[in-house]
């Protein structure tokens, strides 16, 4: 039986470069705490912090799915021991969410934004029971202000895990180290 506690990066199908985030690292670190990577498989973020967990002797599960046109490297990165292949782009998601037992959220474009936006609604309506939503950096920061002014919908969220407003459920952290001690005492 899997004992292990997943934690789902979402992030950009580019690569960040080390200066800005260093992903590879953040999977390292993952692994040395036993905490399986989930990613959406293919490249970018998703390979470094895969490439950074195996290199750390880490577990890596990639949930795919094949229906993105024109992207480029279409195909599960080789750092993926798991993958997943999902139907649809909202199947996946769904899946990461089901599989993962919390969320680092990376700088990214739209489908980081979806990804986001998707584990948000579900924490706060009750959709999946409450986990931990992570983010490394301000990148996203502005997004917590209009949902500032929103209170959690879930009732018993507040109670549950503190959470008043919808940025509540937010924690943004400003380093790999502060992020993965956090992700640690959440867990």
């Amino acid at each position: 039986m899997e004992t292990s506690k997943k934690a789902c990066i979402f992030g950009s199908y580019l690569s960040l470069d080390k200066h800005d985030v260093d992903v590879v690292e953040l999977g390292k670190q993952l692994a040395r705490k036993g905490i399986t990577v989930v990613t959406g498989g293919f490249g970018g973020t998703m390979e470094q912090v895969s490439k950074g967990a195996k290199e750390a002797g880490g577990k890596t599960i990639g949930v795919t799915c094949y229906v993105f046109k024109g992207v480029k490297k279409l195909q599960v990165n080789d750092h993926v021991d798991e993958e997943i292949v999902a139907s649809s782009l909202f199947d996946r998601i769904t899946k990461m969410i089901e599989i993962s037992n919390a969320f680092i959220v990376l700088p990214g474009g739209t489908g980081t934004f979806v990804e986001l936006a998707a584990v948000l609604e579900h924490v706060n309506k009750g959709l999946c029971e409450p986990k931990p939503i992570l983010f490394l950096g301000a990148f996203w920061k502005p997004i917590s202000i209009p949902l500032s002014k929103r209170e959690v919908t879930m009732h018993g969220l507040k109670e549950i895990v503190g959470a008043s407003s919808c940025a509540d459920l937010m924690l943004f952290c400003e380093t790999i180290d502060e992020l993965v001690i956090r992700l640690v005492e959440l867990l």
